[in-house]
């Protein structure tokens, strides 16, 4: 369920669970609409849920009875934290949540780190690789995530997100950076209208929907740049957490990553990354 990002932490947790001697089997049938799958490579070759089984347990969970399936032990995630019961799961668990922790995932980090990095590579066109040799060559560069879209337009999800403005967040975060030694910024956004023309300096690049032929391909891209500003969103936290194996990395990340009261990032954001 969820975006890119969501859907990434739980092929994460699915791969920490096989790499337990578990097996793993996904299901699908949740993501459609404006949130389809968008991790199809990655699950390639793996077991998955037949679609009316799982549009069958879909509609068992929308009316409270997913829990008397026979046979069937619901782990379901309250809230954003680590819930251990995630790694203790046996034969039989339908585990449901967003699992948005790389504690969820603590003995596999190399495997995950290879393999989204091979897969965002291979969504690259020709100019999105030649941006990435760019970008890996200036160990200077800073990618800077702007995340509006249905943050903006849902009042649900601007409710419990919030949109993070220039004043109270890209301006002292892109200071800090800067006061660090970082130099160009490189613009990614699902808004690249605003982005231009509230935080880009004439020397600042304007990342275009050209480099990619899928959104994980710009993931790798704000990955490769030696910092990075992101949002409050699963999407640029993936680079920010790809570039962690790199000693000279530098991620800056929103000191709240939620508005809504009574939700908690603290298992979310590591301890090595900057906050504003």
């Amino acid at each position: 369920q969820g975006g890119l990002g969501n859907q990434l932490f739980q092929w994460a947790l699915g791969t920490e669970l096989v790499a337990r001697g578990q097996p793993v089997v996904y299901d699908r049938a949740r993501l459609r609409g404006d949130r389809p799958l968008a991790i199809g490579p990655l699950l390639a070759g793996e077991p998955q849920v037949p679609k009316p089984l799982g549009l069958a347990l879909a509609a068992l969970d929308r009316v409270g009875q997913l829990d008397r399936v026979p046979g069937l032990s619901t782990v379901r995630q309250d809230g954003f934290g680590f819930d251990p019961r995630a790694l203790r799961a046996r034969s039989g668990a339908y585990l449901l949540g967003f699992w948005q922790s790389p504690r969820f995932f603590p003995s596999v980090p190399g495997e995950v780190r290879r393999r989204v990095r091979e897969f965002a590579t291979a969504a690259l066109t020709p100019a999105g690789r030649a941006l990435l040799d760019r970008l890996q060559a200036d160990p200077g560069s800073i990618a800077v995530h702007v995340r509006r879209g249905d943050y903006v337009a849902n009042a649900r999800a601007r409710g419990f997100h919030g949109v993070l403005g220039v004043d109270d967040y890209y301006g002292p975060a892109l200071t800090l950076l800067a006061d660090r030694g970082y130099g160009r910024r490189y613009l990614f956004s699902d808004d690249l209208e605003w982005a231009a023309a509230h935080l880009a300096r004439p020397d600042d690049v304007v990342v275009g929907r050209d480099v990619a032929t899928a959104a994980v391909g710009e993931v790798g891209l704000m990955a490769a740049c030696g910092a990075r500003a992101i949002a409050n969103s699963t999407f640029s936290w993936w680079a920010g957490w790809l570039a962690d194996d790199r000693p000279d990395s530098t991620t800056v990340a929103p000191h709240r990553w939620f508005v809504a009261p009574g939700q908690d990032a603290g298992d979310l954001l590591p301890d090595g990354w900057l906050r504003c």
